[in-house]
Formats: C-alpha cells, structure tokens, sequence
C-alpha cells in the first residue's frame, strides 16, 4: 500500500490537506472581517501549493494511486465495521428478549429460549471470505486494522462523551446488573475514587428506563426526610399553609425512575437505618410514608435504588462509615465491585484500557488527535494512569513496589494516601491540555496536578511515576 506518510510527496500533500481543513473551519467560525481576510489569504496559499503539486505528472500519479489503495482499504473497513455492528446488534437483540422477561417477572418461553441461544451462536460465528479475502498484503492489512482503530476511537469518544466508556468489566457488569435494575432489585457498585461507578450507576438507569435517574449525594448531613419529603409553609390564599413536598426517593418511587443515591457509606446512621426497609421495597408494593401522614404510595415501574460506595480501608476516605453486614446483604448478588481499568495486568504489560481512555477522551469527530497530543504522550500517560491506580490499590507486586515506601510497606500501606490519577483525573487532564490551543502542554498540566496534591509523600510517588514515564515535572 501507497501510505500518505511512505513518501516526501504524500506526506506534505497530506499535511497540506489537513491544513486546509483546519483553516476552512478558522474562516467558518471568523468573527470579524479582519479575522476572516486573513483566514481566506491563508486558504489561498494553502491551496496555492497543494496545486503546485498536483501539476506534477509524477506527483499526481503518485497521489491517485495513494487514495485508490486507501478507497480499497475504507471499503474493506467499512465491511468489517459492519460485521462488528452486526454482532454487537444481535448480542442487543438476545438481550432485549432476556429483558423483556425479566421486566415482566417471568421465564424465557421455549421459543424465546431458542431464539436468545440462536442470536448468540450467530454473533460468535465468523464469516470467511467477504471482506477477509481482500486483505490480500502485509501492508492492507495494517491499513485496515489503523482503520478499524480509529472507528473504535471514535465509538469510544461518544460513550465517553454519553458518561461512560463500556470496557469489557463495564459490559460485564451491565449485563448482570441490567436484568436487576429491570426487576426492581436495589444494586450496590464499590470501588475506589474515580473509577467510574457513579456513571455506570447513571449508565444503567438510563439502560432500564429510558430516563434520568433521581440523585442524592451522600455527602452533607442528609437526613431520611430530606430523601423521602418534607414539609413547607407556603402562602396561599392569604394563609400559611403546610405542604408536603416529595424528596428524591418519593419522586423516583412515584415517576417510576432509578434513584442513586452515592458514596451510600458517608451517609449518617440514622438514614442507613431508614434505608435497610427501603431496600426490601419492589414496584407494585405500597410504601407507607409516615412524614404525609401515612399516605401510601404504589411504587411504579421502573423503581430501583443504584448505591455506590468508596472502598473502606483503615487509611483513606476518612469520615465514611463501614457498611453493616445487614445492610450490603439487602442488596443479595447484585453487589459489584468496580476495579480501576486494566487491573490484574502486570508492570510491564500494556495497559490497553488506560490508552483507549486517554485517546477517547481527546480525539475529534475523524478519530484524530488534536495537535499537541502526540500518541507517545497518550501511551506514556496512560501507562503512569495505570501504575499509579495499581499503587493507590495497594498492589505491591514486582515494578509496582518500587513505588511503595518502605514504612508504608510494613504498615501495609498503599504507596499512594490519598491522591491516583485515576480515570476521571486522567480525562480531566487531557481535556484541559486538548482545550488549551496549545497554551498548556501535558507536562505543565501534569505538574499542576502533582502541586495540587495535600499529602507530601503522595507528591513525591506521583512525581516519581510520572517522571519515570519521562514526563517532568516541576
């Protein structure tokens, strides 16, 4: 295959061509004329040498038969893409089936059964032939894999952007949990900081329902009449009156829509105790609420209570209270733990889930980066993503312990207190970079996160992981 970079040419006509794109976009969004003359001139050149090329008999050809081969490789992208959309649809279309059951409280039928098991034998079957037979060299191959790369960033660029990035432990997860939140069932998420576990519990709302879930914080001094309703004086008709307003959980209860409520571990115990009754609740059973007056209200559809709790350890999130025994059993099997991307992966391996992050988080609508993010400062970053949430987890195993102090080591410590650049940090920090226009570059952002950080000996293993993927730090 004829690559646009194998050849001086291809590479700056290329060059060229993204250029001009970028400076129609400049004059599409001028705000003056000023700005836009000089949009238009630089337009003007640009296109100007781009023609200089093309004059050239030899260049020209050399082009013509660059895109040729790349028409073959989109057309054979394009076919495996579809053969991937095609399996995802019926994996989809199997489960659809399972949830319409679950949803009404009852067994596949016979029929049922088979078609769920036919849908997916069909997905795990592969086709020979078709697209396959026209990867014919070494080269078109890699094409079309780069290819099929860019659309994976692309899709993973609009989950991320929809709040959550389904990697295959999200997809694991939401497979289980859906069938429960359909039922009605109370489901409980737990994890370290960061991880994603409020966005896979705002995930799987809007999977069962179709609609935004309720949502109460754990942190503040909530109380059980705050989540369920209070009372407030209200003028009407010249008078004070008293009125009930629905809290949170009344709303989701009565509207038939998921409540969460998260960090369920740094509310109070006066709450958790309410909360141990509410957790029995199903739709269709009556909920007597004693702050009305005992009214009773039939809980719709729809209804399920999605927690989320940060890790209890004896040496971090300080202020949250271990979750009794009674009250983690109400939520029976639909208790998930929620680990930090690429976990169980060794030192030195790749940390594939970390880079698809990092790249989803900044790519443009074409799947390209955006200038000033280069792919060896995705994969380093993302490598020291990953090491640095294998530390904070307490993993203390060959590579990572060489990030864990030796005092930390004998109390059994984790090498990371308090601070991770954990998968939301490490969004936030590339966003902000690919934001900037190039006025911030991923080594200052990078040094303002470990300035940021309180504790000093969290500074120096953030600093020291960072700098070991060749960052530096200030």
């Amino acid at each position: 295959m004829l690559a646009f970079d194998a050849d001086p040419v291809l590479r700056e006509a290329r060059t060229l061509a993204d250029e001009r794109r970028l400076v129609r976009r400049a004059l599409a969004s001028s705000t003056g004329q000023a700005e836009a003359a000089e949009h238009r001139a630089d337009l003007a050149a640009v296109e100007g040498r781009l023609a200089a090329i093309l004059d050239d008999a030899d260049s020209r050809s050399l082009i013509e038969a660059a895109l040729d081969e790349r028409a073959r490789v989109l057309r054979t992208t394009v076919a495996a893409h579809r053969e991937g959309a095609s399996r995802r649809a019926r994996l989809a279309a199997a489960d659809a089936v399972v949830a319409r059951a679950v949803v009404a409280g009852r067994a596949l039928t016979a029929s049922e059964g088979v078609r769920v098991r036919e849908l997916r034998a069909a997905a795990e079957l592969r086709s020979e032939g078709g697209w396959r037979s026209a990867v014919s060299t070494a080269d078109r191959r890699d094409a079309v894999l780069e290819s099929l790369g860019t659309l994976r960033l692309r899709r993973a660029a609009r989950q991320l952007r929809g709040g959550l990035l389904e990697t295959d432990q999200m997809r694991g997860i939401i497979s289980e949990a859906l069938p429960a939140v359909l039922r009605g069932d109370p489901v409980l998420l737990v994890g370290e900081t960061g991880g994603a576990k409020t966005a896979l519990a705002e995930h799987l709302s809007r999977l069962a329902v179709g609609a935004e879930p309720e949502f109460v914080s754990g942190y503040g001094d909530i109380t059980g009449a705050q989540l369920i309703g209070t009372h407030e004086l209200r003028a009407e008709a010249g008078a004070t009156v008293s009125v009930f307003v629905p809290g949170p959980l009344l709303r989701a209860m009565a509207e038939g829509r998921p409540v969460i409520l998260d960090e369920v571990n740094a509310m109070p115990a006066e709450f958790l105790k309410r909360l141990n009754r509410v957790l029995q609740l199903r739709p269709g059973d009556v909920f007597s609420v004693q702050e009305d007056a005992g009214r009773e209200l039939r809980i719709a559809s729809g209804f399920a209570i999605l927690a989320t709790a940060n890790e209890q350890t004896p040496h971090r999130y300080r202020g949250l209270d271990r979750l009794s025994a009674e009250l983690v059993n109400r939520f029976g099997a639909n208790a998930y733990r929620v680990h930090y991307p690429d976990t169980g992966l060794g030192y030195e391996e790749f940390p594939a889930e970390n880079a698809l992050l990092a790249a989803a988080a900044v790519v443009d609508e074409r799947g390209e980066l955006p200038p000033g993010i280069g792919v060896d400062e995705l994969l380093r970053v993302a490598r020291a993503a990953f090491i640095s949430q294998q530390v904070f987890s307490g993993e203390h195993g060959e590579g990572f312990g060489a990030y864990v102090s030796t005092e930390r080591e004998i109390d059994g410590r984790p090498g990371l207190e308090e601070a991770v650049l954990a998968p939301r940090t490490l969004v936030a920090i590339l966003q902000k970079v690919a934001g900037s226009a190039g006025a911030v570059t991923l080594d200052r952002a990078l040094s303002r996160f470990v300035e940021g950080v309180m504790h000093s000996e969290d500074r120096r293993v953030l600093a020291l992981i960072l700098q070991g993927q060749g960052f530096r730090i200030a």
